[in-house]
């Protein structure tokens, strides 16, 4: 995703804790990682005036991840619509890492930022995956939700990356998202 979207100088801006690999993604596209402190006064959540604020001409995307890995916390529908809002107004891209979307003990909702409208819509790229909420961590199969133009410069990059998912994490993927959900809503009230 990161690949696809950054040029050089381009700025991403990081909600920070965050996990350890997205600044280093940034790097490898030439991209600039800009960090925002979150405070555990604000339970570590970014606010739409820190983003506001954190972005300059050289904003080109900023990272989501919600529910959030290092944290837990989890973003309020008002919050995200707040920070949809400034996406838009400063017209940059949000990269929505949504890969724990199915692993929430308590009774928050979870809410996709792409949800809203569709210029917020039109604007993010929604990842997620098998790995966490259906323990495939070591088979790599992932997924995005993006605009056409760059879900293809997406898989122009990947395929030149990677060959592809091995044949059995592809048909455990399938059965795992068109399977009964019972299991992982199992998984969910236990921890509840």
């Amino acid at each position: 995703v990161i690949m696809a979207i950054i040029n050089p100088g381009d700025e991403v801006l990081l909600p920070s804790p965050c996990w350890v690999s997205y600044p280093e993604m940034v790097k490898l596209a030439g991209g600039i990682p800009i960090y925002v402190r979150c405070s555990k006064e604000n339970g570590y959540k970014i606010t739409a005036e820190q983003l506001r604020e954190a972005c300059t001409p050289c904003t080109k995307a900023f990272v989501l991840n919600s529910p959030n890995n290092p944290t837990g916390m989890i973003y309020t529908r008002e919050e995200l619509k707040a920070l949809a809002d400034v996406i838009v107004e400063k017209d940059i891209y949000c990269i929505s890492d949504e890969m724990y979307e199915n692993l929430v003990y308590t009774d928050e909702e979870v809410v996709s930022i792409a949800s809203f409208n569709d210029e917020i819509y039109k604007r993010t790229i929604t990842c997620s995956g098998m790995a966490k909420a259906y323990s495939m961590t070591g088979w790599r199969l992932g997924y995005i939700g993006a605009a056409p133009e760059i879900a293809k410069a997406i898989g122009s990059i990947q395929s030149h990356q990677t060959s592809n998912p091995n044949s059995i994490a592809q048909k455990a993927g399938v059965e795992a998202l068109n399977g009964p959900q019972d299991t992982v809503e199992a998984m969910r009230q236990e921890f509840a």
